[in-house]
């Protein structure tokens, strides 16, 4: 069987690290809709690509729901007033937790490729 476009092997799967990502934006520094898409387009699990804005909007509202992530109406001179987009002190409780999560995924990630490429050696 032959992997085919958008095949997990390829990475293809990496945006359900999108709440991660979004978080560690948000723990920076507050930021508008708009400005966190963009930021994320340049993460590196993103490559370049724009996140899909329905998802990413979703997202923060399903963190705000959590107790995560607050917002704030700013006003703007040239256009409507924009929900600025906070981590709560719960949301900085939760990186903290990602970090460890993070932490295990990635060693045992390690050891996953170096069983995989032991097996492919042999």
């Amino acid at each position: 069987m032959r992997c085919k476009g958008n095949c997990a092997c390829e990475g293809q799967t990496l945006d359900r690290l999108l709440q991660p990502t979004v978080m560690a934006m948000l723990i920076e520094r507050p930021l508008h809709g708009y400005a966190l898409i963009e930021e994320l387009k340049g993460s590196p699990l993103m490559k370049g690509i724009a996140p899909d804005p329905t998802g990413v909007y979703r997202l923060l509202s399903m963190l705000e729901e959590q107790g995560m992530v607050s917002h704030a109406w700013s006003g703007s001179r040239t256009g409507p007033a924009k929900r600025l987009y906070e981590l709560t002190p719960a949301g900085r409780k939760c990186v903290g937790k990602w970090i460890d999560t993070l932490d295990r995924y990635q060693k045992d990630i390690g050891r996953l490729v170096r069983m995989m490429r032991k097996a492919k050696s042999s």
